[in-house]
């Protein structure tokens, strides 16, 4: 069976008459790395929802073959149990679909390992800094192994350092996991460091108006960041941007 998740002219009116997003389509092939990008209220994190199954469209339909634990989640904020230590907040997911508590903290341990947090399994949330409380929320959005993970600016609120190499572990996850990766920002530079393609959305109501393909090969090494390549995909999004701020 086919796992590509494909979005069927979804559209989106909120209760309050907002339009979020109006008629749209695409594609994403099982195991791509894909992100969204347009201006702000353009119904980026909508469609995130509407994948999720947070909210149902008002039109169109999200079609993929969804089992258990075949969904992750990664918001803007970690949204930590305060009171729990990080093998807890990971092994939260794998608790509440019946797993022992016991193989869910082995999980969990592991979970923590593959991001760099395996001195940390006891460690409360106040004890992190922002750029590992984010690991956490990565651990645990892992930790059930998902076909598909959906990501909301989860690193908008970093500096830039710390987002530079949560970028690198994030690729390194999914060339190991090979998950399909669907992400959304506000940054051009980290979409075309991260993605195969890149969507972009038109001012709401929300509307594909390019598709742009990033033939940049992995894995991609921090020197990618100011190669020519990089730079000439970047000009592309950049002057499809300004062209949907104007109309």
């Amino acid at each position: 069976m086919s796992r590509d998740l494909r979005l069927d002219r979804l559209a989106k009116t909120f209760p309050n008459g907002t339009a979020a997003l109006g008629d749209l389509s695409a594609d994403i092939a099982a195991g791509a790395f894909v992100s969204l990008l347009g201006p702000s209220g353009c119904g980026k994190s909508t469609v995130l929802r509407l994948i999720a199954g947070l909210e149902e469209p008002t039109r169109g339909r999200v079609e993929w073959p969804q089992t258990r634990g075949s969904l992750g989640v990664i918001f803007q904020e970690p949204t930590l149990m305060a009171w729990a230590s990080a093998a807890k907040n990971v092994a939260l997911p794998l608790e509440l679909a019946g797993m022992a508590k016991t193989q869910a903290r082995e999980r969990a341990c592991g979970a923590l390992e593959k991001v760099d947090l395996a001195g940390f399994a006891d460690a409360l949330p106040r004890e992190l800094s922002g750029g590992m409380r984010m690991r956490v929320s990565i651990a645990r959005a892992l930790v059930a192994d998902p076909d598909v993970l959906l990501m909301d600016e989860p690193f908008a609120a970093l500096d830039e350092f710390t987002r530079g190499k949560l970028n690198d572990d994030l690729l390194r996850l999914w060339a190991e996991r090979g998950f399909t990766g669907v992400f959304v920002t506000h940054s051009v530079f980290e979409a075309v460091y991260l993605s195969q393609r890149i969507l972009i959305l038109s001012g709401r109501p929300g509307r594909l108006v390019a598709d742009i393909q990033n033939p940049a090969p992995y894995p991609r090494e921090p020197g990618y960041r100011t190669s020519a390549a990089f730079n000439a995909t970047a000009r592309d999004i950049l002057d499809v941007l300004e062209e949907v701020s104007t109309c």
